[in-house]
């Protein structure tokens, strides 16, 4: 079990150029909580999600990530957070647990073959993730989002291009480990916000 971790949002804004994206957004989540961040589409919420990972950087505020009551450094938060978008793709000419193995080291061979299980692509292990259909390789996308366990968990849009049995993997693998990790999702379908427990439509908070 995670010691406890915290995720605070303080007064984050961003701005493409002249254009105002959003502004002063803050929220916070604790182990235990699934928080949703939704919104119209150009509203900025995969955006938002983008800078929690650090894979953009806003124009103000300050994120603080912690671990227990000691706040992470930014330098080793990487190694805190599972984070997946479409955005992120997977090498099209490595098989899937080379790509797991690749985005996650340290894991161990029974951990991979236990994952493409779970998410149904044992069977394609040995296929070149170029040759998966766009489902198969967001269920790649979310295995290597969750298969260290980590304490914080960023998801952006993850059932998108997941078929009725995708999605209800991925759901009963949220509901599974959602006691012991922050869970954070940009989304607007209506079955991921019932996965949390609080959120903010985020173009509400540039009203």
């Amino acid at each position: 079990m995670h010691k406890n971790y915290s995720l605070h949002i303080n007064k984050i804004s961003k701005r493409f150029r002249k254009q105002l994206l959003f502004r002063d957004i803050s929220f916070s989540a604790e182990t235990g909580e699934s928080y949703f961040i939704t919104g119209p589409n150009g509203s900025g919420k995969s955006t938002m999600l983008q800078i929690i990972a650090g894979v953009q950087k806003s124009t103000a505020g300050e994120i603080f990530f912690s671990r227990g009551k000691k706040e992470i450094p930014a330098g080793e938060r990487f190694s805190h957070f599972g984070f997946t978008s479409p955005a992120v793709n997977p090498y099209d000419m490595l098989t899937a647990a080379e790509n797991i193995r690749f985005a996650s080291s340290g894991v161990k061979d029974e951990q991979i073959d236990e994952m493409l299980s779970l998410f149904g692509l044992y069977p394609h292990r040995s296929k070149h993730v170029g040759l998966y259909s766009s489902g198969m390789k967001q269920r790649v996308r979310l295995i290597i989002a969750m298969i260290d366990s980590p304490g914080i968990l960023l998801l952006d849009e993850p059932s998108s291009n997941l078929d009725s049995a995708g999605k209800d993997i991925l759901f009963s693998e949220i509901e599974r480990i959602r006691k012991d990790t922050v869970i954070v999702i940009a989304t607007n379908e209506h079955d991921e916000i019932k996965l949390c427990t609080k959120g903010i439509d985020i173009a509400e908070q540039n009203l």
